[in-house]
């Protein structure tokens, strides 16, 4: 899929369980979301029409139910969410979030190493 994809909080709900194993039929979702959001099987149900209609998820027939798989990859929507929240909030500006949130602070020490690590990579990869 080439197209960019942002998902709703429910969707990102579902889209965990699949990419963490599937295929998953309706009922093992269910099961696996019934207590924690507390949501019906006909919730579950609506929702993955809507994520089969978006292109989000697909599903194969199984011999007794739908088996259904994440049609996305979790990295590419990862990435453009955030590239929607930087547009959005902070107008493109990476530097400009960071500040934001080391002015909070929202970064401990080791989130600040990290940050080293990418940067320091990212910059031997320009070189």
């Amino acid at each position: 899929m080439n197209k960019v994809i942002t998902l709703q909080p429910s969707e990102w709900i579902i889209m965990e369980k699949l990419w963490e194993s599937n295929p998953k039929t309706i009922m093992q979702l269910y099961h696996e979301l019934e207590e924690e959001p507390g949501w019906s099987k006909s919730t579950v149900n609506t929702l993955l029409g809507r994520m089969v209609k978006k292109q989000i998820i697909f599903y194969k027939e199984g011999t007794k139910a739908k088996q259904y798989y994440p049609n996305v990859e979790r990295d590419d929507v990862a990435i453009a969410e955030t590239e929607s929240l930087l547009e959005r909030v902070y107008k493109g500006s990476v530097s400009m979030m960071l500040s934001t949130l080391i002015r909070n602070n929202n970064l401990n020490d080791e989130d600040i190493k990290e940050l080293y690590q990418i940067l320091g990579e990212a910059v031997d990869q320009n070189d």
